[in-house]
């Protein structure tokens, strides 16, 4: 029977965990390697940034592979992925590929845009590994406190997951929800629901409703509608769930109204 192997993301390991990657990754559990693992979370989390773990386990939670990201100080779209490691006898078998691809999917879900990781020139594995996995080489820029000691960079956009979807009157709750939180901002009298049921039921040849998701998940709401007389679209209405970046999602929202055929 094939081994299962689970790729976690976790900021605060357990002593368990943590005394296992000094193993694996340094061969000792003295303390001065096991608090590394607690200091690369320590140091971001008390200077105010952010940071997670990618932990690969088999069986009865064994760890045989691991990578930790950053977030940078300076701008918070941007993460590094570092400290990455597979045991010899799990090589070669993708297990590097799915930490990075664990570290992607989640970076998308936070909002994050690029991904990057340094690699020593005669490192022509890993180098093969971060073209595999869609990331392309770049002229190297500094990151936080790092310092370049003749590394290359390799960096990667991530992908935000957004679609778009009609709104129809099977989605007024979305809709309606998505509103109240942008009420005030909107500067527009109160719409409730059975009002939204009968806006999205209404057909008209000149106005389209539509939901922006993140994945499944509907983030933000946008009307658009079609000049007089001309082909041309403009957005009539728009407004985005609380904690999401409104110039991101609008821009993506405007560039599908532009792109409308109607």
């Amino acid at each position: 029977m094939k081994e299962i192997i689970r790729i976690q993301i976790s900021k605060f390991l357990s002593n368990e965990l943590v005394e296992q990657i000094a193993q694996k990754q340094w061969h000792t559990t003295n303390p001065a390697f096991v608090n590394r693992s607690r200091q690369y979370v320590f140091d971001e989390i008390t200077d105010g940034n952010d940071c997670f773990g990618v932990v690969a386990l088999a069986a009865e939670n064994k760890v045989i592979g691991r990578l930790h990201c950053v977030r940078n100080k300076d701008n918070i779209k941007k993460w590094y992925y570092g400290d990455l490691f597979v045991i010899p006898e799990y090589r070669r078998m993708g297990i590097a590929t799915q930490m990075i691809e664990k570290a992607k999917n989640h970076l998308s879900e936070i909002g994050a845009q690029s991904l990057c990781c340094y690699v020593e020139p005669d490192n022509v594995a890993s180098r093969q590994l971060q073209i595999s996995v869609g990331f392309t080489e770049r002229p190297f820029c500094s990151f936080n406190d790092f310092i370049n000691d003749g590394e290359i960079m390799y960096e990667l956009q991530i992908v935000n997951n957004f679609c778009i979807i009609p709104a129809t009157v099977d989605e007024a709750y979305f809709v309606r929800i998505l509103f109240v939180q942008n009420k005030e901002k909107l500067n527009v009298g109160n719409i409730d629901m059975n009002e939204w049921k009968e806006i999205l039921t209404e057909e008209s040849k000149d106005t389209k409703h539509f939901l922006i998701c993140k994945g499944a998940i509907p983030i933000a709401y946008i009307r658009i509608e079609k000049a007089e007389e001309t082909d041309n679209t403009k957005i009539s209405m728009f407004f985005v769930a609380d904690g999401f970046d409104y110039e991101e999602i609008y821009n993506y929202g405007n560039d599908f109204a532009n792109n409308y055929v109607w």
